[in-house]
């Protein structure tokens, strides 16, 4: 059975913040009826990512431990799967059918959810904009321009009032 595009299910990016509180209220508000796949994205290797790779002393810097990186990756997937769960209770709340969907960050945030959306076959994706300004976006990146880029869906992108 084909999914048709009133039964296609919306991809909606939530870490908790408020932004992307806008984003599932935005997605219940402007897509009633429809099934809201909330997901939030960690990223594994964190603890290798972060670990300096040189120090000026010439003494050297540890790396961490298997078990720190594994630890480092459980805690970063455990937040994820909690932010995905309260994103899609927040979205029951407002009446909406709601899943939490975790995933792992593939390669950035932005392609990894363009990914997932087309692995879910999502009929749009909704973001939240944190607003960061030419400057700030260039130098941190701006998941909802890479989002705009990385897909041929419709993407909602949200600011948060106040």
């Amino acid at each position: 059975m084909t999914e048709t595009s009133d039964t296609r299910p919306i991809l909606v990016a939530y870490d908790g913040s408020p932004e992307s509180e806008a984003a599932v209220r935005a997605a219940a508000s402007l897509f009633p009826g429809r099934r809201l796949v909330v997901t939030s994205v960690w990223e594994p290797g964190l603890a290798m990512a972060i670990a300096p790779a040189y120090e000026p002393t010439g003494i050297g810097y540890m790396q961490p431990s298997m078990a720190d990186v594994s630890a480092v990756d459980q805690a970063q997937h455990d937040r994820a799967a909690a932010s995905a769960v309260a994103g899609a209770a927040l979205a029951r709340e407002l009446g909406a059918t709601a899943e939490p969907y975790p995933v792992p960050d593939a390669s950035d945030i932005a392609r990894t959810l363009a990914a997932l959306a087309g692995e879910i076959g999502a009929e749009a994706i909704v973001v939240g904009s944190r607003g960061l300004g030419s400057v700030k976006a260039r130098l941190l990146g701006s998941t909802s321009s890479g989002v705009l880029h990385h897909t041929g869906l419709p993407v909602v992108v949200v600011r948060a009032s106040g």
